[in-house]
């Protein structure tokens, strides 16, 4: 499981304006997000339901909606990321940014 440390760097990376790590439980690993409660939920659920649909794991999946920030979720280990995008960088550059530091830990 990723440490509470590692997890909260993830908020240094460009593009990242707000994030929460998820426990397989639900619990709140690290954040700094508002409403970790509610969004810790959503990034759990949804985590646990696209690991049903895919046949392998998933790198990430995307939310958008018009005129709200894009949000992202990662898997980690049996961890999910949860990421709002800052609106000054691409989504590509984002997810990039996020699977390659994931990579290192």
């Amino acid at each position: 499981m990723i440490s509470r440390e590692q997890a909260v760097q993830i908020g240094r990376l460009s593009g990242v304006d707000q994030y929460i790590f998820v426990a397989p439980r639900g619990n709140i690993i690290a954040q700094d997000i508002q409403n970790p409660d509610k969004t810790a939920e959503l990034v759990l659920s949804c985590g646990q339901n696209s690991l049903t649909l895919a046949k392998n794991k998933f790198q990430s999946l995307v939310f958008s909606k018009k005129n709200e920030p894009f949000f992202f979720i990662f898997p980690v280990g049996n961890c999910y990321l949860g990421v709002i995008k800052s609106k000054n960088v691409d989504a590509a550059t984002l997810t990039d940014n996020i699977i390659n530091f994931l990579k290192e830990i």
